[in-house]
């Protein structure tokens, strides 16, 4: 008996694998799918290349695809005709309508020749249908999908922000054309409504409004208006305080509508459901056996604040605690604050600062007053006086009852130690004030600098809890989708409304902390501490960076040059800091008033002197003295003289006094030595910090980059069934602590930046690039020597 042929397993899986690509090569059917599109003609159509890629990513290895697109420009006439067109030569095997008014004329049609899609419905027609649990559409070759709109969920949250009964709705096409009514949108019956149709020109529909309409619902799409028009006509909206909920999020919140649905999230579903659907169709099922139903929409209500603070209307705290907010930190002011326009502004008007400016200007007066000691000195006098009988008769006719007299006189300081060394004192602690002012300048420049970083990164923390609390609502999303489907219980859907309530919390906390870093940021600036500002948004923590940077990648490049660094900037701040120059101002003050009190012991003052006096009137003199030959008159007089002092013995005092002030001067010195090693410490540690802060910067946003590719991973798993949720939890927290230390470490890095820079006294980074250019320079050389 023959033994069957034996094959290696290799040879046998190469036969299975040719046999396999044959049939796959020759047997791939052609599968032709339809596109009417509302879209623009020569638009970007990303929408409609979504919906092509899902479908290819499920057909193509078994069909030969092929795509036919028709855009329309949402010409009703147009779509028509062309829905026509195709039924009528049925070169499709499938029919997709993609937009309102396409997927609206494919329901209409009473009859269809080839499958049919209406992939985005306004509104849900057949309402009583979509309870059913596996609602089908159960007509032959048409199925739909569950409208992403809920108009009346939105016309009541529009209410409630409002609070007001009557709503204008606009519209830019005639329902009834496309056989819609308003009775399809089953308004409650407390509502009032004014239908508007939108104009040509955008902006003249407001006018259109009335008075007494507290909201706006705009019920279009708004596809054939330009940005700027729309932008203009949301602005419109808001000058009148009106508040507005588009049908549409994107992009309508970006251009000033009020609030929205989270529809963009609904809509980009679709495109999946229409790939599985044409899947099916494919494989051989009618259209009408196609459920219709998406279990994963939700009415994620989306807050624009930035509108919300224009026209200051207020929702109230639920609504505030169930939404998505956006634009959180941009409040209606014209206040627009700079970095370095709040540093100017500090300078300006800082109270502590101003305290120093006008102390030195007291102190210009003190040299100004030392100096006027050696000054002339020159007074005029006049007095009028009267006397009792007995004085005027003992003056022998020199004064009578009442005599007035006039007088001048004059001194001139030649020399005196104590006023010239009070000059130079008064000099010294002039400029010695100088250097308080200008440390001053410096505190409130850095002051400035660490508030307005603190108010950026509370800003900045904000928007990430923000967008974890958007992940958090994505995550309860999946959860509820999965306990619908029997895929998972509902304590994962418990866990993340818990997840979601602590990240709400966290997110009012740091709300609470940028509200009081803005309150601090005001006090240093010395405006009133409730004033609303904004900071500008070209402003970033990013280009802070950048402009930091070059410092490290071209003067730091090893351990070497990081030590020569340090070095450079440890000489910086002994040539620069006003701390070490007002300890020198005080020492040669000291060393003047001992060298003063040396000179006490042995040096005179010299003055000149000079007096005038003149009788102008005596009345009723006594009389003369009774001696022959004796006259008395009344005639001025002067003198004139100089005047030495020679010091000679003050009971010890000056003795004491130079002791004093040699005591005082070694105090200043060992000072001086303290501070030194102080300053230095203060720059070298500082330094440290500054170079640890850039390499965790470098670090966190890695860490952050993996933590981000890591969650779409587990969350796709995690919808898909194959990790628990713990993991999921694990990640969503990953992700956001890598953000946050991120975020942090960038901010971190400018606060220490710009501590260096004030240990050293000099802000390089407001320098100019021609002093930037020096400060290089002045490197390269401290590095030669």
């Amino acid at each position: 008996m023959e033994k069957p042929i034996s094959l290696g397993p290799l040879k046998f899986i190469s036969i299975i694998l040719t046999v396999v690509f044959f049939f796959e090569a020759n047997g791939q059917q052609t599968f032709k799918v339809g596109i009417v599109s509302d879209g623009a003609k020569q638009g970007e159509h990303l929408f409609e290349g979504v919906i092509k890629a899902e479908i290819s990513a499920l057909l193509s290895s078994r069909y030969d695809l092929s795509f036919t697109e028709v855009y329309t420009n949402g010409n009703l006439i147009e779509i028509n005709d062309e829905i026509g067109a195709i039924y009528a030569k049925k070169q499709v095997d499938v029919l997709v309508g993609v937009g309102v008014l396409s997927s609206k004329i494919i329901s209409n049609q009473r009859v269809f020749p080839i499958p049919s899609i209406a992939s985005i419905q306004l509104f849900n027609e057949d309402s009583t249908n979509l309870l059913l649990p596996n609602a089908r559409s159960g007509i032959f070759n048409y199925t739909y999908i569950k409208s992403p709109f809920d108009i009346v969920a939105g016309i009541n949250t529009l209410k409630e922000i409002c609070r007001c009964s009557k709503l204008a709705i606009l519209t830019h096409f005639n329902l009834s054309t496309l056989g819609f009514s308003g009775e399809d949108i089953q308004i409650p019956a407390d509502t009032e409504i004014e239908w508007i149709s939108l104009e040509t020109v955008l902006e003249n529909t407001v006018a259109k409004i009335p008075e007494d309409v507290g909201g706006v619902y705009i019920l279009s799409p708004l596809t054939t208006y330009s940005s700027k028009e729309i932008e203009e006509f949301f602005a419109q909206l808001i000058e009148r305080k009106l508040p507005s909920f588009s049908m549409l999020d994107v992009p309508m919140l970006q251009q000033g509508a009020y609030a929205a649905f989270a529809v963009s999230d609904n809509i980009n579903k679709i495109p999946r459901r229409i790939a599985i659907n044409i899947e099916k169709i494919a494989g051989g099922e009618n259209p009408k056996d196609l459920p219709v139903n998406m279990e994963s929409f939700s009415n994620q209500l989306v807050i624009n604040m930035e509108t919300v603070n224009k026209t200051a209307k207020y929702p109230n705290w639920t609504l505030l605690d169930n939404a998505l907010l956006v634009n959180i930190n941009r409040p209606n002011t014209p206040r627009i604050l700079t970095l370095k326009g709040a540093i100017a502004e500090g300078i300006e008007n800082n109270l502590g600062y101003q305290i120093e400016a006008k102390q030195t200007q007291i102190n210009a007066k003190d040299v100004s007053l030392a100096k006027s000691n050696y000054l002339p000195q020159l007074n005029v006098e006049s007095t009028g006086f009267s006397l009792d009988e007995n004085t005027v008769n003992s003056s022998f006719g020199t004064l009578g009852s009442f005599n007035w007299t006039a007088g001048a006189s004059f001194s001139q300081l030649i020399f005196s130690e104590p006023a010239m060394a009070n000059i130079a004192i008064q000099k010294l602690l002039f400029e010695s004030q100088r250097q308080a002012q200008k440390q001053s300048e410096l505190d409130v420049i850095l002051e400035v600098a660490q508030r307005y970083f603190t108010y950026m990164q509370a800003s900045a923390v904000f928007d990430l809890q923000n967008n974890n609390i958007r992940a958090v609502n994505q995550n309860l999303a999946i959860a509820k989708n999965k306990e619908k489907v029997g895929y998972s219980g509902s304590s994962d859907v418990y866990r993340w409304q818990t997840e979601l309530d602590l990240a709400k919390t966290e997110l009012y906390a740091t709300n609470a902390q940028l509200k009081a870093a803005g309150y601090q940021l005001n006090e240093t600036l010395n405006r009133p501490i409730g004033d609303v500002f904004s900071v500008e948004s070209s402003e970033n923590i990013s280009q802070y960076i950048e402009e930091v940077t070059p410092v490290f990648l071209t003067l730091i490049q090893d351990q070497a040059s990081f030590n020569q660094f340090v070095d450079f900037l440890v000489n910086e701040a002994q040539q620069n800091l006003p701390e070490l120059q007002q300890i020198q101002l005080a020492i040669a003050a000291q060393e003047r008033l001992l060298k003063s009190n040396r000179r006490s012991f042995y040096m005179p003052t010299l003055a000149l002197g000079a007096g005038y006096d003149y009788p102008i009137k005596t009345v009723n003199p006594g009389d003369p003295l009774p001696l022959p030959g004796v006259e008395i008159n009344n005639l001025p007089t002067w003198n004139a003289g100089v005047n030495v002092s020679i010091p000679l013995f003050a009971g010890g005092s000056r003795k004491y006094e130079k002791q004093k002030t040699k005591v005082s001067l070694y105090q200043l010195k060992d000072q001086q030595s303290d501070v030194n090693n102080l300053l230095e410490l203060q720059v070298r540690a500082n330094m440290e910090q500054v170079n640890a802060s850039y390499n965790n910067i470098r670090l966190t946003k890695s860490a952050a980059a993996s933590a981000e590719n890591n969650i779409e991973i587990v969350r796709n798993l995690y919808q898909s069934g194959q990790v628990d949720i713990i993991t999921l939890v694990d990640a969503q927290h990953s992700l956001l602590g890598a953000q946050l230390n991120a975020t942090n470490a960038a901010y971190q890095f400018m606060l220490d930046f710009f501590a260096l820079q004030r240990s050293i006294g000099n802000y390089t980074f407001l320098a100019t690039e021609a002093q930037r250019a020096e400060f290089l320079q002045r490197f390269l050389n401290f590095k030669t020597n």
